[in-house]
This record gives structure tokens, sequence and C-alpha cells, in this order.
């Protein structure tokens, strides 16, 4: 039953990597200071030739021959890795949908924040929806009620305790990390406090060597900003990883 499910939740993620170039061109454009909100890309970021829809996307722009970046030779085993390990921590239970959510948008988000610095609404809002649709149903079939007022108690927390650091002189978050702190709290309550304290503790000490790699790379510098949503991601599925199999 195991590998069956394994099997199912790996081709599943790969099958969704294979469309994931198209959704990551589409939501990866850049917010310049001082300017208004940017309308999401609907074509080739390379030649700007009109694309029918982002799922049509991924592959050789029609007009310049261009593929979107990155591609399917990254996002397709990231997406079967982060679906297949997630599908085997938490096992066929009921919250196993909410949380395949959360590996699929999870991937995306952090592409999109490692290229442009944003965390787009859309995808933020589809997992969270999504999240409590999901684990409503989990809370009635398990009969539950107390995992999912937790789950509500600690999106809260997170989410104001995020605030609260974002609002301090020279703190480096954004409200979109705030609104994804708040998200990944929903998921990570319904686990248990355990799994909410070490997803926000594992955060900075997994974006540690993301800043790292940036700085080598010539990408960051003492005044830079760096991605954050990456490392609350992974930092998100490691803690249920965790709180699952402790």
């Amino acid at each position: 039953m195991l590998l069956l499910l394994l099997a199912a939740a790996t081709l599943g993620g790969a099958c969704w990597g294979l469309v994931l170039p198209g959704l990551v061109n589409r939501y990866a454009v850049e917010w310049p200071d001082g300017s208004p909100r940017p309308p999401w890309r609907e074509g080739c970021a390379h030649c700007g030739a009109a694309h029918a829809g982002w799922w049509r996307s991924s592959g050789a722009c029609a007009g310049c021959g261009r593929r979107p970046s990155p591609g399917p030779w990254v996002t397709v085993p990231f997406a079967a890795g982060v679906c297949a390990a997630v599908a085997a921590a938490v096992g066929a239970t009921p919250m196993l949908p909410a949380f395949l959510l959360l590996a699929a948008i999870a991937v995306p988000l952090a592409l999109v924040d490692l290229k442009v610095l944003r965390l787009p609404d859309p995808l933020v809002g589809t997992a969270l929806v999504g999240g409590v649709v999901l684990l409503v149903v989990a809370s009635v079939v398990e009969r539950d009620a107390g995992a999912l007022l937790r789950a509500g108690i600690a999106a809260l927390a997170c989410g104001v305790g995020y605030a609260t650091l974002a609002l301090l002189p020279g703190s480096p978050l954004g409200f979109g990390d705030v609104k994804l702190g708040a998200v990944l709290g929903l998921y990570l309550g319904w686990l248990g406090w355990f799994a909410v304290v070490a997803g926000v503790l594992l955060a900075p000490l997994l974006n540690l060597p993301l800043v790292i790699a940036l700085v080598i790379a010539g990408r960051a510098g003492r005044k830079t900003a760096v991605p954050y949503g990456p490392a609350m991601l992974v930092a998100a599925i490691a803690a249920t990883v965790l709180a699952v199999l402790r």
C-alpha cells in the first residue's frame, strides 16, 4: 500500500512539474521599488509572444524558440521528490490531500521567490483556501475538531508573529513572508505545536546556506534582500516529516 501511494505521489508530482515552468514564468515578475503592482506575465519572458495559458507554455516559445527557466529538468524531480517525501511521511490518512497540496504549491512558490523575491498572492491564496477546505474535511472524517481549532490558532499566531518581525526597523521580511507564515502555521498547527515551533525555528537555520550561496555567486551582498520564502517552505516540509515520524 505504501509503495503504491509513493508511486502515485511521485508520478503526480512529476506531472505537476511538467507544467511548472509555465506557471513560474507567469508569476516570476519583478516588482521594482516605487512602482505600482506589475501584472502577471501573459507571454514569453524573452520576446513577449502571447501564450494561451500557463499550463500550455512550459515548452519552447512559438515566437523565439526559447524555453522558460527553470525548465522541467529542474521542476519535475523537485516536485516529484517533495510530493513523495510528504506522502511517505503522512501516509494514507485523511490529512494527506491537504499536505500534498502544500507540497505542490511549495515548489512554484520557492522558485518564484528565488527568481524575483515575490510570493504571489494567487499561489499563497490557493494554499490557504485549499488547506482550509481539505483540513475541514479531514477533521470531519477523523472527528477531530481540536486539530482544526489548533490549526486556526497557529495560523493566527504565526501571522501576528511574522507581522511583528516584518515591522521591526531593518527587517528583511516582507509581507509576502507574513502571509506565507500564516498559511504554513495552519498546516503545521494541524500536526501540533511541536511542528509549529520546529517550522519557525528551522527556517532561519535553513536560510543561512542559501544566503551564503547567493553571496558566493555574487547575487547578494550586505544590503541585498534575499528570499526567505524557500527556507520557510523547506522548514515546513521538514517539520511535517519530523512531527509525523517523532
